[in-house]
């Protein structure tokens, strides 16, 4: 009964922010096509009630996303362009990983992919079959979350961890199988083990009949960027070819990481 209400609460909270947020958005759109503005000019043209707009002025200035000019005026901050940076290479890690999972589909007979953070998700960016051919997923990747799936476990594990509980937080813990993860706590203990050996495991966590191993993989800054996989029916994917699998599968995040940081 305490964690439906729970819930509820924490439903109702998103659900106050999303306004908000898509406030702030248009802030740094217009701050971003029209250059340094004042806040005069912010708020008039978006039509934003004073006290809103100098409440998310002041926020998305605190997180960095904004930066204050000597005369008052506004422009994008640096963690937007950070950020920027980021998003740039993430969207070149498909391209650059495609010949690595075209490699690992046909070394470990799987079908393999990689896949990237987005929200409380982890989406697939390319993908590649053991017939031959890997392909890029465009803005039609599949979305999985980051705590049922071993790419989502690939990349909790290595992330910071004030974005790592952040992430916690906001994820559902209700089982999607009889084998999911259903608490915060029991995932840590999971996560130690993923960098304690490198790769994850997920054994039935999302689907009931199928299994994958994932490895990460990190740019030039050493941070996790995304994860490759193999993927496939569970019954073929068994812990006596756990090792084996999970070796192919590093090699190949290992090289998808060296091609990121030499693009």
């Amino acid at each position: 009964m305490v964690r439906e209400e729970v819930k509820k609460v924490a439903a109702s909270r998103r659900a106050v922010a999303v306004p908000s947020l898509q406030k702030a958005v248009l802030i740094l759109d217009l701050v971003g096509r029209r250059g340094r503005l004042p806040f005069s000019i912010i708020q008039k043209t978006l039509a934003l009630p004073k006290s809103t707009t100098h409440q998310l002025l002041k926020a998305l200035t605190n997180v960095g996303a904004l930066q204050i000019l000597t005369d008052g005026g506004f422009m994008l901050g640096p963690k937007i362009c950070e950020l920027g940076i980021l998003g740039i290479r993430q969207r070149t890690i498909d391209s650059l990983s495609l010949k690595h999972l075209e490699l690992l589909a046909g070394q470990s007979g799987f079908p393999c992919e990689i896949a990237t953070f987005e929200g409380r998700d982890a989406v697939v960016l390319a993908s590649a079959s053991p017939d031959g051919g890997a392909r890029s997923a465009g803005c039609e990747g599949k979305r999985w979350p980051l705590n049922r799936v071993a790419t989502g476990k690939a990349l909790l594990a290595f992330l910071d961890e004030v974005d790592r509980k952040r992430l916690f937080a906001d994820l559902d813990w209700t089982k999607a199988t009889p084998r999911s993860i259903a608490s915060p706590d029991a995932m840590l203990r999971e996560l130690d083990l993923v960098r304690e050996r490198g790769w994850a495991l997920d054994d039935r966590e999302a689907l009931d009949d199928t299994s994958c191993i994932a490895a990460p993989v990190f740019d030039g800054r050493n941070r996790v960027v995304a994860a490759v996989a193999t993927v496939g029916q569970a019954d073929l994917i068994t812990p006596e070819r756990y090792e084996a699998l999970a070796e192919l599968v590093r090699n190949a995040a290992n090289a998808v990481s060296q091609a990121v940081r030499e693009a």
